[in-house]
């Protein structure tokens, strides 16, 4: 192939240029920061505040943008953060569901499958009940717990800090076993215990402020002494347990991102830390002005990784979610196909064969009693599913017959596999 004269030399100039606009446009994207939760929330609010700081302040060449990314307990958005290129054009702004969301079995990743960058600002903890609850202190609360273990419901999104906060105290106490019931963020989580759905949960100070004229009483704070804010809340200290943890909230790049942007972006982060407003809006939240640079933020993890692994407790996985809407549907569906008619009424095709309705029932039938089990016997998920494939062999290979019903039966362990593991983000043997 040839070219016209004088392209020949042009060549390597023009492959050196289109280099260094693909540079270029790699740094000119937005930085997207990833917020694992719904708007509206803490982590969210706080994101907000360092993303208009950055722009309105021009600390940055590019624009910062806040990408919210809910759901499973912040595990979703931080397995988008982690899958992300390490160029720059993504953060993660999460606190320590980083940490508490492996140590609980809900992800196989955590801090050391990510860059650190910086921390800013720290969030006091409250423990909490309604108004109304017969509770005056947290002594009495986990000492009822102790008396009647698994009866004393504590709202928490199992695997993130309020969930583990609860389950230092229990460790603390010695004897004391809440019964956990999954919730959500901190407006979920009261309306649980203002419903009277719960007993007590825990929320951050800032939380607290915000709830407690609609009927929430606090009994301690996880902090070394009270809080300014909270004068009469005493602390897990002055209740004869010591208790003490706050949940930093941390910045995070996917791993392997250039040194350099981790200092660019540790600097930015810092200069905004230092900003008037920002400093005014973190003592209106009740944020400790705590700022740590990516090796302090390191340290700091590594600190609570270390607490973490001391306590017996915290190898323990949360309950899967609720299976018994999918199993009672699938029974019905199941009947509604096996009877004559009964897959006419929802879609317009024939009843299944007399032949084959058996076969239908019993595959209904096997993937209810899988769900059930599965349901009620925590860390069970492979034994289960190895005897739920050997059953639907036995009841559907037996005469060497393969039905569309049998392989529906095949595939609902690896279904659900993908579905609680890659989707909700749990962890399955």
């Amino acid at each position: 192939m040839s070219f016209p004269r004088g392209c020949s030399k042009a060549f390597p100039l023009l492959a050196a240029w289109s280099l260094f606009f693909a540079g270029a446009s790699a740094r000119e994207k937005a930085v997207q920061v990833i917020v694992p939760f719904a708007p509206g929330g803490g982590s969210d609010t706080l994101a907000r505040v360092f993303t208009r700081a950055i722009n309105g302040n021009d600390l940055s060449e590019v624009p910062w943008v806040v990408v919210n990314v809910p759901g499973a307990g912040g595990t979703i958005g931080s397995r988008r953060a982690k899958k992300a290129a390490p160029d720059g054009s993504t953060l993660l702004f999460l606190h320590d569901g980083i940490i508490t969301a492996k140590h609980a079995g809900r992800t196989l990743y955590g801090p050391d499958d990510f860059t650190p960058v910086a921390a800013t600002g720290s969030v006091g903890m409250v423990i909490c009940v309604a108004e109304a609850s017969p509770y005056p202190d947290l002594t009495s609360l986990l000492d009822e717990a102790a008396t009647r273990p698994d009866t004393v419901t504590f709202a928490a999104n199992i695997g993130a800090p309020s969930y583990y906060m609860a389950r230092i105290l229990e460790h603390t106490h010695g004897s004391a076993a809440f019964r956990y019931v999954q919730s959500g963020g901190g407006a979920t989580r009261f309306a649980d215990l203002s419903g009277g759905h719960m007993v007590a949960s825990a929320f951050s100070v800032s939380e607290y402020l915000s709830f407690r004229s609609g009927g929430l009483r606090a009994l301690a704070f996880l902090g070394e002494k009270r809080h300014p804010a909270l004068p009469d809340v005493p602390t897990a200290a002055e209740s004869g347990l010591d208790v003490i943890y706050e949940n930093l909230q941390g910045w995070w790049m996917p791993e392997g991102a250039d040194p350099d942007l981790v200092t660019e972006f540790t600097g930015t982060l810092s200069a905004a830390m230092n900003l008037e407003n920002v400093q005014q809006i973190f003592g209106e939240q009740q944020i400790d002005k705590v700022f740590l640079d990516a090796a302090g933020l390191l340290r700091a993890v590594e600190e609570k990784e270390n607490s973490l692994r001391s306590l017996t407790v915290v190898t323990e996985g949360g309950s899967l979610p609720n299976l018994l809407i999918p199993i009672s549907s699938l029974l019905i569906l199941g009947i509604l196909i096996a009877i004559p008619g009964g897959r006419a009424a929802i879609v317009e095709v024939p009843a299944a064969p007399r032949t084959e309705r058996p076969k239908i029932l019993s595959a209904a039938a096997l993937v209810v009693v899988y769900l059930l089990l599965l349901q009620f016997l925590k860390g069970w998920f492979l034994p289960l599913s190895v005897a739920f494939l050997l059953g639907s062999f036995i009841l559907h290979f037996r005469k060497r017959e393969l039905g569309k019903s049998t392989l529906v039966a095949v595939l609902v362990p690896l279904i659900l596999f993908l579905f609680l593991s890659t989707l909700l983000g749990y962890r399955l043997p």
